[in-house]
């Protein structure tokens, strides 16, 4: 079966502009996202989902320096943009990602893959996860459906929500982890999170990827980093922008 990643990624963020490029240790946020969807072992292809927003025309020319494959789509209808990137490369499955999350775990996804592959699920997410560890996972057919069916604004600017608020229709299955994972918030969305994420950075050195162990064990010796951005609320689906 053929996996193809779609990595999301724009400079317009409300509440922090520009962040994809924002460094965090060695280089730039999108590139530790896309740093860890090259280490899922099942990925053929990898596609960077930007818009074709003038904002976006230099991180265009960034991702094209670095080699990366780009596509660029609607601001708001994202489920057409992510869609439009993948169908190219005729995917089986789909991992969507968000650039704003640069310690995404490729073992955990490797495993949403396979329990996609193996349970014949439509959709599989996370259950019981810290937020920017792992991804979602999609059938490339039950995507389409989406990218022709949906209406509602919300579902097409969040892209999954069509699938997983239709159990009835779509087979919806769920990654948990064998062991509780530690607490935190590896995504980012404000300046208190970046914070966060450049001190785990510094903190992990040379590395190409993260993992949710390594976290563990730095934030088990540090729990006190938690508080850096403890206090950021995360928007539901609905509210959320990408």
């Amino acid at each position: 079966m053929r996996t193809v990643a779609v990595v999301q990624a724009r400079m317009g963020s409300t509440r922090l502009p520009g962040k994809v490029l924002e460094p965090i240790g060695d280089r730039p946020l999108v590139l530790w996202t896309l740093a860890a969807m090259a280490a899922v072992p099942e990925v053929s292809t990898i596609v960077v989902a930007i818009t074709d927003d003038a904002s976006d025309d230099r991180l265009a020319a960034f991702l094209a320096a670095e080699g990366q494959i780009v596509h660029r789509g609607p601001v708001r209808d994202v489920l057409t943009r992510c869609w439009e990137a993948v169908a190219p490369y005729a995917p089986d499955l789909v991992i969507r990602e968000t650039a704003d999350n640069p310690f995404v775990d490729p073992a955990v996804v490797a495993a949403q893959v396979r329990r996609a592959r193996e349970g014949g699920f439509d959709y599989v997410g996370t259950a019981g996860w810290p937020l920017g560890i792992a991804a979602e996972v999609a059938r490339a057919g039950a995507l389409e459906a989406a990218y022709r069916e949906a209406t509602d604004d919300a579902e097409r600017e969040h892209v999954m929500p069509y699938l997983y608020a239709r159990p009835e229709r779509f087979r919806i299955g769920a990654l948990e982890p064998a062991v509780p994972p530690p607490a935190g918030r590896f995504t980012v969305d404000t300046a208190a999170d970046l914070a966060f994420v450049r001190a785990l950075a510094q903190r992990l050195g040379a590395v190409e990827t993260a993992s949710i162990e390594a976290l563990g064990r730095i934030l088990a010796a540090e729990p006190e980093l938690l508080e850096l951005n403890r206090d950021v609320r995360q928007k539901t689906w609905q509210e959320a922008e990408r």
